[in-house]
């Protein structure tokens, strides 16, 4: 009985060379979900991708999906924890609650100068930020495996609060309760998460 031969294709991981599956009509999403999957038994995802010396972004990696993995160059990829990634993303979540802080306090003050126009284009700029914020904020609290701390509950609870009064508010055109939330109660707490939940966030594999 003729015995089946496989082909595989070499991929640089850390560094290291490995052999990885790929026939010759292997689609390049195919071969990547399989990388995946091997440093995934290592409990570690993929943190960079290189093509032919040149570093992928998400937006190309989809437009490589359907490729032909054979046809390209060189591969490689680095990896990492989810907890080295979380504690990446707090140092730029720390840098983007700035910048929502600053949408927050513009938003607020077109408000108040009764600028409907421009605030409520900041206002949605604003809830739009905080909803990813919300989204990172949970994907940190998983990769760290933070159960209940007390401190972050209640930050998290005092923002789904500000959240749903602003909604309200909204609805019912109150600019001026819409104003003093954003301005005082909204950037207290962004404050408070970079303050007091970020650090407990870094210091957490201490713990």
């Amino acid at each position: 009985m003729k015995q089946e031969i496989r082909e595989h294709r070499t991929v640089r991981i850390n560094g290291q060379e490995k052999e990885i599956a790929a026939e010759a009509s292997t689609s390049f999403h195919d071969f990547m979900t399989t990388v995946a999957q091997a440093v995934g038994q290592d409990g570690h995802v993929i943190s960079s991708l290189r093509v032919d010396g040149r570093e992928i972004s998400e937006a190309e990696e989809q437009n490589l999906k359907n490729s032909p993995v054979n046809g390209m160059g060189a591969i490689e990829v680095m990896t990492a924890s989810p907890a080295d990634l979380a504690y990446e993303t707090l140092d730029t979540l720390s840098q983007y609650v700035d910048r929502l802080v600053a949408s927050i306090e513009r938003a607020a003050l077109h408000f108040k100068q009764k600028n409907y126009v421009a605030a409520d284009t900041y206002f949605v700029k604003s809830i739009d930020g905080l909803d990813l914020f919300v989204q990172t904020i949970g994907g940190v609290k998983l990769a760290l495996r933070v159960g209940l701390e007390p401190k972050i509950a209640l930050a998290e609870a005092s923002l789904v609060s500000i959240m749903n009064d602003l909604l309200d508010a909204k609805r019912q055109n109150n600019y001026v309760y819409i104003a003093e939330l954003l301005e005082k109660d909204l950037v207290e707490n962004l404050r408070e998460w970079k303050d007091v939940a970020f650090p407990i966030f870094r210091n957490w594999k201490n713990s």
